[in-house]
């Protein structure tokens, strides 16, 4: 009998993310990419990185890059769902933290937010995808 090893992150990597915990928050800094699903109006984080993410943004994903533009930071979010999906972020720095205006991400396109605050980190929350057809921000 042959045996075949399979590493454990390949089959966490293949566990279907309604198997997986969705988590209500995703905490993100300057800094960090993080690709996620949405299940169950939660997060569910499947890979976080420093620095620029390398390859292409899977089906069914999205990716948020985190940057500092210099004393601008930037949040790129890339939708790979075949529907719009919103949510809300809270920024937090310097020992205090308010809720920021986010718009809609319009199925498989990327969008950009800035600001010139000073930010240590975003919480996103209430991820949904919808049948938007609009960019509206709230």
């Amino acid at each position: 009998m042959r045996m075949i090893a399979i590493p454990m992150a390949m089959l966490l990597a293949a566990a279907p993310a309604a198997a997986q915990q969705a988590a209500p928050r995703l905490s993100i800094a300057p800094g960090e990419s993080v690709t996620v699903r949405i299940v169950d109006a939660g997060f569910v984080e499947l890979a976080r990185t420093r620095g620029e993410p390398d390859g292409p943004r899977a089906e069914d994903t999205i990716r948020f890059t985190f940057t500092d533009m210099g004393g601008m930071l930037m949040l790129h979010a890339e939708n790979g769902y075949a529907r719009a999906f919103r949510y809300r972020a809270r920024m937090v720095g310097g020992g205090r933290s308010a809720n920021t205006s986010m718009c809609t991400v319009l199925p498989r396109i990327a969008t950009f937010e800035t600001w010139a605050d000073r930010i240590d980190r975003l919480e996103l929350r209430e991820p949904q995808l919808t049948d938007d057809t609009e960019m509206a921000c709230r």
